[in-house]
C-alpha cells in the first residue's frame, strides 16, 4: 500500500466524521431554535386529526373494555362450576358417611340382639341348672 493512499482514505474519513457531526450539530440548532420560537418543522396535527385520533382511541378502548368483561365473566362462571361441583362432591362424601354410619348401627343393633336372644334348649337348660343346683 502506498503512503499516499493510506492518508488520502484517512483524510476522506475524518472529513465524513466531520461532516457527520455538523449535521447533527445543525439538526440540535434547527430543533432547539423551533422549540424557543414556537414553530416546529415537523407537521402539526390539525384540530380535526386530533378529534378523529381520540374517537378511534375511545373505540378501542370501549373493545378493550368488553373483552376484560368477558373475560372476568368467564372467571367468574369457571369459579362459581368448580365451587358449585366441590360442594356437590362434599354433600355426597357426607352423605356416604351417614349412610356408613347407619349400616354400623344397624350392625351393633343386630349383634347386641343376636346375643340377647339365645335358643329354647338354652334356655331350658339354663332352667334345670337352676332347679337343681342345691340338690347334689
Amino acid at each position: 500500500m502506498d503512503a499516499g493512499n493510506v492518508a488520502s482514505t484517512v483524510a476522506e474519513s475524518a472529513h465524513q466524521a466531520g461532516s457527520g457531526l455538523a449535521e447533527e450539530l445543525k439538526k440540535i440548532g434547527k430543533s432547539a431554535f423551533s422549540q424557543l420560537l414556537g414553530h416546529s418543522d415537523n407537521a402539526d396535527l390539525k384540530h380535526n386529526d386530533i378529534k378523529e385520533l381520540a374517537k378511534a382511541d375511545d373505540k378501542f378502548s370501549e373493545v378493550a373494555v368488553e373483552e376484560q368483561k368477558v373475560k372476568v365473566k368467564a372467571i367468574y362462571e369457571e369459579y362459581y362450576l368448580r365451587k358449585k361441583k366441590q360442594e356437590q362432591m362434599e354433600e355426597a362424601r357426607e352423605k356416604q358417611e351417614e349412610e356408613a354410619e347407619k349400616l354400623e348401627e344397624l350392625n351393633e343393633v343386630r349383634v347386641v340382639a343376636s346375643h340377647r336372644t339365645t335358643s329354647p334348649q338354652i334356655a331350658k337348660t339354663r332352667a334345670e341348672i337352676g332347679r337343681n343346683y342345691g340338690q347334689e
